[in-house]
């Protein structure tokens, strides 16, 4: 795919408010344009899941225990947090259950779409039960959609699978609901949608 440059004059924008932006409707899409536009430049203090991303990574590229996982409540001190987490976590651990993980690097690429600049950046590389898994956590409390589903992997399929190689699955794993949602392998469907809804994010952003 080549070496990734960053253009001065691109509008970057992150994977999660692109889907959001692809799954509103009339007036409310302008809103969102608005809304990401002038949101200030970002500070990881208001990434309010920036903790418990990390938390995981490190804790599978240690080889730790999922028990770590339960320590991070005791650094919490955010109320919102404190309340939040615990599902989250839970619902993780869920999920790992009894398998034996094994980290490797997942890869992450720009798309870049006419003066757009989205980045594709799963969290997880985990080869587990004899398969390669590259994972997009998923961490809101409401149950992802099956149309946002298939657009990430469309966007992860599309973008990643040269980086990846044959035989990784991509998938977007639900965590406070424990759910695994895997990729059909060579499936573009959702693309078309995609290019289309991010000419339509550049030219709102540049009319407002």
């Amino acid at each position: 795919m080549g070496k990734y440059i960053k253009r001065k004059d691109a509008i970057s924008v992150s994977l999660t408010d692109f889907i959001d932006f692809v799954n509103k409707s009339g007036g409310s899409k302008m809103t969102k344009v608005k809304q990401v536009k002038n949101r200030p430049p970002y500070n990881p203090a208001t990434d309010f899941y920036k903790a418990l991303r990390e938390e995981i990574i490190d804790t599978h590229k240690n080889n730790d225990d999922k028990k770590r996982l339960d320590n991070l409540l005791q650094k919490l001190t955010d109320s919102k947090k404190i309340a939040n987490y615990p599902s989250s976590i839970d619902g993780y651990k869920k999920f790992w259950g009894k398998k034996k993980t094994q980290w490797f690097d997942p890869p992450f690429y720009h798309w870049l779409t006419g003066d757009l600049d989205i980045k594709i950046n799963p969290e997880l590389g985990l080869a587990f039960d004899n398969k390669y898994y590259v994972i997009k956590l998923f961490l809101k409390a409401d149950k992802i959609s099956k149309d946002k589903l298939s657009q990430i992997l469309s966007l992860m399929e599309s973008q990643l699978r040269k980086e990846a190689g044959d035989q990784v699955i991509f998938a977007v794993l639900d965590v406070k609901n424990s759910k695994l949602y895997e990729n059909t392998k060579d499936d573009f469907t959702y693309l078309p949608l995609l290019e289309g809804e991010a000419k339509s994010f550049e030219s709102i952003w540049k009319a407002i």
